[in-house]
């Protein structure tokens, strides 16, 4: 198969960078399989011309690596620097400690190993990542270490054998690791190289117009899955289908090449500022977001695209071009001053966020809180005998607090002011308090943190029947796993895991069996409310607020307007209602003391009460337990 410039194949990368940036426009829900095509044209065009220059005994390493550097680091090494020129202006002192990470690991070709630590790509906090897009970078660039070294070390008889089989070993530990951490699954090389090996499997196919031919009449399906499956889902429910599809629909049109037309080449123009493209729209899209602390209007996203094209243009024509076209013609001096850019960055900026950061000092005031310790956030899966040491106050605790990372922020307040009652802490982050069922993301490939929690809940109540020294148990989380459209719940019946879509009657009976199976071991209940919450990070506005950080919108005040709160969170307050009346237990809530008629506090004498968009930072936690002596009410509230 020749290895020629081809328009279509240009047109595809333009079409995989549109897609993606569809979906961050939240136009194509599907649109990040854009990534999943351009690995597939990657793996075929790398192997096609690595393949290729082993035929003919002129591959080099040193040049294989010097123009992938060439093109790709640059326009990288622009972007980077820009966006942290920026990045004091619209992150918040939380965002750019993960953001020095960020660019660290966008310079060593790590990105997708420190996002995969820092954030689920799917969940609300990625948003707040500029460099979050440099994964797919980082995947690319690691196969460039490994892909050469094989193609060049194994017999060329082995080639199509070997990757065949290396394409369906990491399809099966993709398939096996999406089970168990979907976001390892999506970040890394082994679990996403068999979408690169279905382009190399490609570009080692036997060059022949047979072979086109057959691909031909596939052609047009091809397009239409490519065009289809990131606006709407196959409808199957493991996601790995649809990429699957997407794959080998891209598969399918490089093994066809297309005849030039106008629409081909009207994309490949779009092909041809892609890579600009894909770099620089995800930054300027998460800036214009944190600049509103809402979802911004359209208006101001459709500008954002808009500025993104025309800077787009700009890198292409300035940057990328002429260093591909040999802008510096010495190879040692191009090599040694990508080396000297990378140290450069890596330092400059790191200097740069720092002093930043501790300009603001907001760190320790947002950092997470755990309630007594860290290691009270109990781990998915585990099943405690007992409880940890870290997690009470005395031997002889009187108060158990049981539930999940809201409960946590609960603890830290309850600890200052409980006195010799003394307190313990059974938490697990995700996993509300309720027996027999347990709410589990629709992104899961499986229900098993829905299992995870059931059973976490279980050991919950097993700890407390040897403990009876505990007398009151406080029940807090958000409870707000029925009010949400990306929940499932997960419901046990004699032994027997179901899944059923969210339900309000079906979370209020797993929270009515938890507290009769409570009162059944002669202990006495209480339910705490979650404290209000608004449309927006409350950390990041409280933040913003007294650093002077650029603020759009209609919540500069950062409070909580009582209508919104009431409008988002209806369900909730239903749930909560019903499950005092028939469960016959007190539900204590913040609202008497944080709202008026119209507005809720966040902040009490300057200082936070939330750490992010809904849980109380541990200043905060402590206020209200003062002010409120939660503590005594609780315990005297509860039945």
């Amino acid at each position: 198969m020749p290895r020629d410039f081809r328009a279509d194949v240009h047109a595809l990368r333009g079409l995989s960078a549109l897609l993606v940036v569809f979906y961050h426009t939240q136009v194509a829900p599907f649109g990040y399989l854009g990534v999943d095509i351009f690995f597939v044209i990657s793996g075929f065009l790398i192997t096609g011309l690595i393949s290729t220059e082993l035929e003919q005994a002129r591959f080099s390493f040193w040049e294989f690596y010097y123009r992938r550097a060439k093109r790709l680091l640059p326009a990288a090494y622009v972007v980077i620097a820009l966006t942290t020129i920026a990045a004091p202006f619209f992150l918040t002192d939380v965002g750019l400690g993960d953001f020095r990470t960020q660019v660290l690991g966008a310079l060593t070709f790590t990105s997708n190993i420190v996002l995969w630590t820092q954030a689920d790509y799917f969940g609300g906090s990625a948003e707040t990542k500029p460099l979050l897009h440099f994964w797919s970078l980082a995947v690319e660039e690691q196969c460039y270490l490994l892909l050469p070294a094989f193609l060049a070390l194994a017999p060329k008889r082995w080639w199509l054998t070997a990757v065949s089989s290396l394409l369906v070993a990491s399809l099966a530990l993709c398939l096996y690791v999406a089970f168990r951490d979907p976001s390892a699954a999506f970040y890394l090389l082994p679990t996403r190289f068999w979408e690169i090996a279905i382009g190399s499997l490609g570009a080692l196919l036997p060059a022949s117009a047979r072979v086109a031919a057959k691909f031909a009449a596939l052609r047009l399906p091809a397009l239409v899955l490519i065009l289809l499956i990131p606006f709407g889902p196959s409808g199957l429910q493991n996601p790995i289908v649809d990429a699957a599809l997407v794959c080998l629909a891209t598969l399918i049109l490089l093994l066809s090449p297309s005849r030039d037309n106008v629409a081909v080449r009207s994309m490949a123009r779009i092909g041809d500022i892609s890579y600009s493209l894909y770099l620089i729209h995800w930054p300027v899209l998460v800036y214009v977001r944190a600049a509103w602390l809402e979802e911004p209007p359209a208006l101001a996203i459709y500008a954002a695209v808009a500025f993104s094209v025309v800077a787009s243009l700009v890198l292409h024509r300035f940057v990328e071009k002429p260093f591909q076209q040999g802008f510096v013609a010495s190879r040692g001096r191009m090599a040694s001053g990508l080396v000297a850019a990378t140290v450069l960055l890596g330092f400059a900026l790191s200097v740069d966020i720092g002093a930043a950061e501790s300009k603001g000092g907001f760190s320790e005031s947002r950092r997470i809180n755990y309630g007594l310790a860290r290691a009270c956030d109990l781990t998915s899966g585990s099943r405690p005998q007992g409880i940890p040491e870290a997690c009470q106050t005395t031997d002889s605790p009187e108060l158990l607090v049981w539930g999940d990372s809201f409960a946590m922020a609960l603890v830290s307040g309850l600890a200052k002011t409980v006195g010799e009652a003394g307190l313990a802490q059974l938490t697990m982050s995700g996993c509300s308090p309720a027996i027999g069922v347990a709410a589990f993301s629709k992104r899961a490939l499986s229900p098993s943190s829905g299992e995870d929690c059931i059973r976490f809940n279980d050991s919950v109540l097993d700890i407390l029947k040897n403990r009876p020294e505990i007398r009151t148990v406080v029940i807090s989380s958000p409870f707000d796993a029925p009010d949400s459209k990306d929940f499932m719940l997960l419901k046990r019946r004699d032994g027997t895991f179901t899944e059923v879509e969210t339900s309000v009657d079906e979370a209020i009976e797993g929270i009515k069996s938890l507290v009769e199976a409570v009162r059944a071991l002669g202990r006495r209940v209480v339910i705490v409310a979650p404290p209000p919450v608004a449309g927006f990070d409350i950390g990041d506005c409280l933040e913003r607020k007294v650093s002077g950080g650029l603020m759009l919108g209609r919540h500069s005040d950062c409070k909580i307007d009582v209508i919104d709160y009431r409008r988002m969170r209806s369900r909730t307050l239903d749930l909560l209602n019903q499950v005092a009346v028939k469960a016959d237990v007190e539900v204590v809530s913040y609202h008497d003391f944080l709202c008026d008629d119209t507005k809720c506090r966040t902040e009490i004498d300057g200082k936070f009460l939330y750490r992010d968009s809904g849980h109380l930072s541990y200043q905060g936690s402590e206020i209200i337990a003062r002010k409120t002596g939660l503590a005594e009410r609780l315990i005297r509230a509860a039945r």
